[in-house]
């Protein structure tokens, strides 16, 4: 029996400088699900907020986060924002959660595999949206420095070292990141590894039947993943 949305504990937190929320359903769980988002969002975008309803019905914590803002209020370069990923995961780890699943999308997709890649000790990987190079995504005014970071890193090659089970989830309509990007990491990857697509589903999943599709997928595949032997 699922459990009713009012029994999972929502407390807004600060983990080493940066904003979060914290789920955590009735029960303790010994795994725990971060969510990292992506170049200009939020924690409280609804498809971080609605899947962090989702893992808690499902009897599974997760951490939400805002990633730093660089100085004069630039966006965080990539070296960054994979620096705050694992302040996340050393806090999760803190409360006892030995196996950690993590979700992101779009830049924050990146982070997570990034992440996975150099360090390790991660037990499932949902990348939504998440360009497999990063040079169109990162056009614009205030984006150099980012852009300049991020050339250091080069995400096909690091998806080959990532040793978790890999769910990519890419919408069919997609107007920022093409679904080939998807694919290209998929072919790179190592199994076991799934691809979704979500038809019709924009970059942001702003309409709700393709936000739905995505968020009860991942979830349900994230609870098998951390929670069944």
């Amino acid at each position: 029996m699922e459990r009713r949305k009012e029994e999972v504990q929502r407390r807004e937190i600060e983990v080493d400088g940066l904003q979060a929320t914290l789920c955590s359903p009735p029960s303790p769980c010994r795994a725990c699900v971060i969510l990292c988002h992506g170049l200009f969002g939020s924690m409280y975008s609804p498809k971080y907020t609605e899947l962090s309803e989702e893992l808690g019905r499902r009897g599974l914590p997760s951490l939400r986060f805002n990633q730093r803002m660089g100085e004069g209020g630039k966006q965080a370069t990539l070296t960054q924002r994979i620096e705050d990923l694992k302040k996340m995961v050393n806090f999760a780890r803190s409360l006892g959660h030995e196996r950690i699943g993590l979700m992101g999308s779009s830049l924050g997709g990146c982070v997570i595999l990034l992440f996975s890649s150099l360090h390790g000790g991660i037990h499932a990987l949902a990348a939504w949206a998440t360009p497999s190079r990063l040079e169109s995504l990162l056009e614009g005014e205030g984006l150099e420095e980012l852009a300049g970071d991020a050339r250091k890193y080069r995400l096909l090659e690091s998806v080959r070292r990532v040793r978790a089970p890999l769910l990519l989830l890419h919408g069919t309509k997609d107007e920022l990141v093409p679904p080939h990007h998807s694919c290209e990491l998929f072919e790179e990857a190592l199994p076991p590894k799934v691809l979704l697509w979500v038809e019709g589903a924009d970059h942001r999943f702003t309409q709700e039947g393709g936000r739905r599709t995505a968020v009860e997928f991942t979830a349900e595949w994230l609870k098998k993943k951390l929670l069944c032997p």
